[in-house]
């Protein structure tokens, strides 16, 4: 599938993004590394599922997580976007740090994700969906919603704008709007969660196993809308099984084993190193 209007809608990203990066550099000094975990440590009962992790992504790249079932990498997403508190260790996105992320401070913080299972409200519209992600954009309470303030309905007014853009960016079409979002194939569900992602404006996106259950035609088709968000500023931490998938889009590699760091470079180095191939493929060395 080509999207002939991706190039005016990745500008229009760009424009966002280069307002939110303003706003939050009078905030909090230098952007810097947009996702970066040190010591990062999750335990459950006396299972530790990560252990002293550190991990860099950088501006425009894509840096896949991999490694066998069970090595970590859910849990690590988890930790990052808020969804599981972590033992130990510091996150800090955009050169912010807190002990306390949650999942809606994380998204004012530039952090978006999706998830390894569509997760969808079944009465609602693609657009309504997609603007589900704006919450964080809105920062006048929730007084200034109810009472219709002329700054709240300039802010519904902007993302619902940037709703309709966003669904055309990710190839679903201006008609596909007012669709039951649940009732779409599953190809164009996964396209409705990473619009309702980007909505949110993120500096840093993690996504959890996108491409899993498509065909080799829907793996490319998406594979080509994950470079285009990089193409447009968004670092992107991306989970994937699929290894010619990993060798396409990936800039670096980091490989989990048992839940801490079996090794972190280029992707062809990492997926060519004998460890690799022997924890990740089953192969002897």
């Amino acid at each position: 599938m080509t999207n002939a209007r991706a190039p005016s809608i990745a500008m229009t990203v760009d424009t966002a993004h280069a307002h939110a990066d303003a706003t939050r550099a009078a905030t909090q000094g230098s952007v810097g590394v947009p996702l970066r975990a040190q010591g990062l440590t999750v335990t459950f009962g006396g299972l530790t599922a990560v252990k002293q992790l550190d991990l860099d992504v950088q501006q425009h790249e894509i840096h896949a997580l991999i490694g066998p079932n069970g090595a970590g990498k859910t849990t690590v997403v988890n930790a990052l976007s808020g969804f599981v508190r972590p033992t130990a260790g510091e996150v800090w996105i955009n050169g912010a740090s807190s002990p306390r992320w949650r999942s809606h401070t994380l998204a004012r913080a530039g952090l978006g994700r999706t998830f390894q299972n569509t997760r969808l409200f079944g009465s609602m519209n693609v657009l309504e969906t997609v603007l589900v992600g704006a919450h964080s954009r809105f920062d006048g309470g929730a007084l200034a919603a109810l009472l219709r303030t002329k700054k709240a309905r300039e802010q519904e007014q902007a993302a619902i704008a940037d709703a309709h853009r966003l669904i055309e960016f990710v190839g679903l079409g201006a008609d596909a709007a007012g669709k039951q979002a649940s009732a779409l194939s599953y190809g164009h569900q996964r396209r409705v969660e990473l619009a309702r992602a980007l909505i949110a404006q993120p500096r840093v996106l993690l996504l959890d196993e996108p491409l899993a259950g498509m065909n080799v035609s829907e793996k490319l088709e998406l594979s080509g809308l994950i470079q285009q968000i990089r193409a447009s500023g968004v670092a992107i931490l991306l989970i994937e099984h699929d290894m010619d998938v990993i060798r396409t889009l990936a800039d670096r590699v980091t490989v989990l084993h048992f839940g801490s760091k079996l090794i972190e470079g280029a992707a062809a180095a990492v997926l060519a190193h004998d460890d690799v191939q022997s924890a990740y493929l089953g192969k002897s060395r």
